[in-house]
């Protein structure tokens, strides 16, 4: 019974959030990335579906904090499912204008529209760019004929109220 006196008031109070969300974490404007990419080689068929290595060769990033090149160093492993749904999974060199390097993943899903809603995570030793270690960012890939465009954002914690 003591327990049933704790839970009530807090199960009580889940509609109240319901009809109050919080505040929507906002975005920073990271970077604008046009990467050069080399023709994929099929890897073949996999338990997710079909694989797909697609080199990436070059190119450059600019932003307001980042400005940069893209390093012939890395890939993209993405995978089709059986629904026809292209996710990237790409492991790759970013190096600043001012020589950082900083090693970047991205992951994510197309969607209908034909671009493709990544999650980024960054690694770097730098101290200049070591805040990039620690952020929850997102990007939008825009696919063309040998290479993509991705525009990257960093989250920030909602205002306080």
């Amino acid at each position: 019974m003591r327990l049933l006196s704790l839970i009530l008031p807090a199960l009580a109070a889940v509609p109240a959030l319901a009809q109050n969300p919080p505040a929507a974490p906002s975005l920073t404007y990271l970077y604008t990335l046009n990467a050069t990419l080399a023709d994929g080689i099929p890897i073949g068929k996999g338990p997710k579906g079909d694989r797909v290595a697609i080199p990436i060769t070059g190119g450059t990033f600019s932003g307001p904090k980042l400005n940069g090149k893209v390093l012939n160093l890395g890939a993209d492993w993405g995978v089709t499912d059986s629904k026809g749904t292209f996710s990237a999974d790409t492991r790759y060199n970013l190096q600043t204008d001012d020589g950082a390097n900083i090693f970047i993943q991205t992951n994510g899903p197309g969607q209908a529209d034909g671009k493709l809603h990544l999650r980024m995570v960054f690694e770097t030793g730098s101290e200049k760019y070591y805040w990039l270690n620690n952020i929850v960012a997102v990007g939008v890939l825009k696919a063309g004929k040998g290479y993509v465009v991705i525009e990257g954002w960093m989250m920030n914690s909602p205002a306080a109220a």
